[in-house]
């Protein structure tokens, strides 16, 4: 991934960092991660930027990418986790793919007992936050 952001000349960095121990399948977990921020890669055009921070709140883990992408519509929030959809801006970045990444991360959170949340805006990037039981 960093090789990958640098070739698009995005900065990839770590914010908030604070110990998390969460009980799971790590390379399930670690697919969600990669997924997440390779989106972020993928539909922030140069000169933007992707952060990921990892905290706890009471029980909770909580991992966000934040990115400076395109933004994603609320009628497209209502339908990015299932599978097979893409937005019509993301297919229209040419960047291939096939709508079955964020069903995918959402399944794999689900299945350790926790969920997934977005928040966008069109033309003002897009933060997914994983929330899991610690």
């Amino acid at each position: 991934c960093v090789a990958r952001a640098a070739a698009r000349q995005l900065e990839l960095s770590l914010g908030e960092r604070e110990p998390v121990l969460i009980r799971g399948d790590a390379e399930h977990l670690r697919r969600v991660v990669l997924n997440l921020v390779d989106n972020g890669i993928k539909y922030t055009p140069a000169g933007g930027s992707v952060v990921l921070s990892l905290s706890r709140k009471e029980a909770w883990g909580r991992l966000t990418v934040k990115d400076t992408g395109i933004g994603i519509s609320t009628d497209d929030q209502k339908h990015i986790f299932e599978r097979f959809y893409r937005s019509a801006e993301a297919r229209s970045m040419g960047e291939g793919g096939s709508g079955l990444g964020l069903c995918i991360a959402r399944s794999i959170v689900e299945a350790h007992g926790g969920s997934i949340e977005i928040e966008s805006r069109p033309g003002h990037g897009s933060t997914f936050t994983v929330i899991l039981p610690v």
